[in-house]
């Protein structure tokens, strides 16, 4: 079917790395990094969530009319990958350590909720800021509005190398910082993510998503 809009085609790249048509593409998704204080391309080596921006980009730009239709294991058009993966660079845990797999394997409490690190950025901070779309949308709109000079930042900033750089920063800063846990606990039991790591780090959630959709619809309307 065709889809209507952006949030119909943003997710569809995640459904179809699990297909067996789409594996290949599921290390399009992220960028591991050894334990290193020094972000660094050196280790994209072939996919990773960069580059596949990069890729999408003249993708898109050499077609802009094709239709965006999807089923089971049928490949997202151009269009649906670029804004999924300009989203997946500017979470932080899609460019991380490879050795945990982007916290995936990092178990963890986030208040009563038994999950992992990386899903509490993808979806958990998020649902406990708003579970409501609209609401959501409005408020970083508000943000946006008020903070022009850290739009213009993000907007002078329109590398995905950049973009990786950033996520990666955010990694070394505040991702790990179990409220002074020993790192190596983590490898060791489940580890409870209370009011003070939700309160750290969902300013920066939310910037990360105002940077990504800045950043989108500038490319967007750069291509089309």
């Amino acid at each position: 079917m065709g889809a209507k809009t952006m949030a119909d085609i943003a997710p569809v790249p995640d459904t179809y790395r699990t297909s067996a048509n789409g594996q290949w593409s599921a290390p399009c998704h992220y960028y591991d990094l050894p334990r290193t204080k020094n972000f660094s391309m050196d280790y994209c080596t072939g996919y990773c969530v960069m580059k596949s921006v990069t890729n999408y980009t003249q993708l898109l730009a050499a077609d802009t009319k094709t239709v965006c239709e999807w089923g089971t294991g049928i490949e997202p058009c151009a269009l649906s990958f670029l804004v999924h993966y300009v989203g997946d660079s500017h979470q932080p845990l899609h460019v991380s350590y490879g050795d945990d797999k982007g916290g995936n394997s990092v178990k963890v409490k986030f208040f009563t909720k038994s999950t992992n690190l990386h899903s509490v950025w993808d979806t958990y901070i998020i649902q406990r800021w708003s579970s409501d779309l609209d609401s959501a949308v409005s408020q970083l709109e508000d943000f946006i509005s008020q903070n022009p000079d850290l739009v213009k930042q993000y907007l002078d900033a329109m590398s995905p190398e950049d973009w990786g750089s950033e996520s990666f920063g955010y990694v070394l800063s505040t991702v790990y910082d179990f409220d002074n846990i020993v790192r190596i606990e983590k490898r060791q039991k489940e580890i409870t993510l209370g009011q003070q790591y939700y309160d750290r780090n969902l300013p920066i959630v939310q910037q990360r998503l105002v940077a990504g959709g800045v950043r989108l619809a500038q490319l967007l309307e750069s291509i089309l």
